[in-house]
């Protein structure tokens, strides 16, 4: 068996890291532009004090782009890089959901790059400006992957850049950030999490190092989804284990890639406004099914097993009651979902790969709840 690992991020995770290793980034740069969501969350839980109190001690000069808004638009980046370029940022200091770590990354293409959208999305570049990541949700696994997911109006759907310039040279994890996010937010990245590590394990990019981080992510996970559908709110020790298993999760996936509910999840969250992971979660229900009708010796059962679960009904039942009713489709809605999806690249990562009508299919089951 050959395989390939690469894993070039500094992590620090637990409480305090920021101050505790500050002097990592005096080897990144004198100016750095530090992106954040508009919504203010990283005031709140006190990450973008601590990021930017941790640049001022190492004597690094800064400036803040507070404008990405959630599934961040291709304007709105590059915007950030015209400031980026502007303030002749050395370095990007991503703080936030995956919309700023995603939105980080672009900046720090376009910020050295004089290309079009097209290149961008194509991977036309090699200068990129280095990354630092401060992830404040536990599920996007952002910082440990090649991936920035932007908003593209010109096929109307969320188009994915990839390359390995873009993973961040350091990531700070403190779990504190994440003690005071809101359940329904706990609970929609809690399952893109989930996603990662799930469709990371049955991608056919999938290898042993992989597969360990995948199994321990599920391990992880499986219990706190338990515990949110009975309504219990994550402790601090719980919002730890989440923040950890997102991180497994990120590494799973920026080996694998991801599949099939993200490939037709994006819709549910471009057309219809559905969060990114609970769109992923109502999709993997009917793709587990189309791939044990298509796949029944994969590693499904495996999976299950280290989720907590004991057969596709037992997850189904749970993912389906935290996602809620999915947003109403017309047959035109349908048609458009599937016909986007059927043009995704990760569909190739499915052990067994959907044509139209399987796309359907797995719609229908979605819409209908019946495994």
């Amino acid at each position: 068996m050959n395989w390939h690992w690469y894993a070039p991020t500094q992590i620090y995770f637990g409480r305090g890291v920021i101050m505790e290793n500050s002097g990592v980034l005096q080897n990144m740069g004198r100016q750095a532009l530090v992106v954040t969501g508009r919504g203010g969350s990283s005031r709140r839980n006190g990450s973008l004090e601590d990021i930017c109190t941790a640049l001022d001690k190492c004597h690094i000069k800064w400036e803040l782009f507070d404008k990405v808004e959630p599934n961040p638009s291709v304007t709105t980046v590059m915007e950030g890089a015209q400031q980026a370029q502007i303030s002749k940022a050395d370095f990007i200091v991503g703080v936030g959901g995956g919309s700023p770590l995603d939105a980080a990354k672009a900046i720090a293409i376009l910020a050295k790059n004089e290309i079009t959208v097209d290149q961008l999305f194509a991977g036309h570049f090699e200068k990129v400006l280095p990354v630092v990541a401060v992830p404040t949700t536990a599920g996007t696994g952002s910082e440990v992957t090649p991936y920035s997911i932007l908003t593209y109006s010109k096929i109307q759907n969320k188009k994915s850049i990839r390359s390995p310039y873009i993973i961040p040279a350091v990531a700070f994890l403190d779990p504190e950030y994440t003690f005071n996010i809101p359940m329904d937010t706990t609970v929609d990245t809690a399952i893109d999490a989930f996603s990662h590590a799930y469709e990371g394990f049955l991608s056919v990019n999938s290898n042993p190092i992989s597969d360990l981080m995948a199994l321990e992510a599920l391990r992880l996970i499986g219990p706190e989804l338990l515990l949110m559908a009975r309504q219990v709110q994550p402790d601090q020790g719980n919002r730890q284990v989440l923040l950890y298993a997102s991180l497994l999760a990120g590494m799973v996936i920026s080996h694998t890639g991801t599949s099939v509910p993200h490939a037709m999840g994006y819709s549910f969250t471009y057309f219809k406004d559905v969060p990114h992971g609970r769109a992923n979660g109502l999709i993997i229900p009917a793709f587990s099914r189309f791939i044990l009708d298509k796949c029944p010796n994969s590693k499904m059962n495996l999976a299950w097993q280290a989720a907590g679960f004991t057969s596709l009904k037992d997850m189904a039942d749970l993912l389906w009651s935290l996602t809620g009713t999915p947003a109403e489709l017309t047959p035109e809605d349908e048609r458009v979902f599937v016909n986007i999806a059927s043009q995704a690249k990760n569909l190739a990562n499915s052990p067994a790969i959907p044509d139209k009508a399987d796309l359907a299919q797995i719609l229908a089951i979605t819409m209908n709840r019946q495994i």
